[in-house]
């Protein structure tokens, strides 16, 4: 990954497997975000020290799931306040590991932060 200037916040977006490296994942997130929350199955949830919250696997969401998990996570997005230039995404998973920006679309019609 290439380097970036830290953002307010980072959010950890699961790509299936993001759990086998969640040391090194939170440590490079960490680096991206001065806070960190896991994009889980019941929203954002801020990720303390210590604890380590898996983010929701975004590849075994069907379609309709994914569309109403997103428009979850972008209304608490915009309940907190985050605008898209001090949020970034760390999106990782068994075989890639890499940074996007908030507002990102991660399927047909569906963005996050957006």
């Amino acid at each position: 990954m290439k380097p970036t200037t830290q953002k307010e916040v980072c959010l950890l977006l699961n790509l299936g497997g993001f759990e086998s490296r969640m040391t090194e994942n939170l440590e490079i997130a960490q680096g991206l975000g001065k806070v960190l929350y896991s994009l889980t199955g019941d929203g954002l949830v801020k990720v303390e020290a210590g604890a380590h919250i898996v983010p929701v696997n975004v590849l075994s969401l069907s379609p309709a799931e994914l569309f109403v998990w997103s428009s979850m996570i972008n209304e608490q997005l915009q309940a907190e306040g985050f605008t898209p230039d001090e949020a970034i995404i760390l999106c990782a998973g068994k075989n890639y590991r890499g940074s996007l920006p908030l507002g990102t679309a991660i399927a047909q019609g569906i963005s996050l932060g957006a």
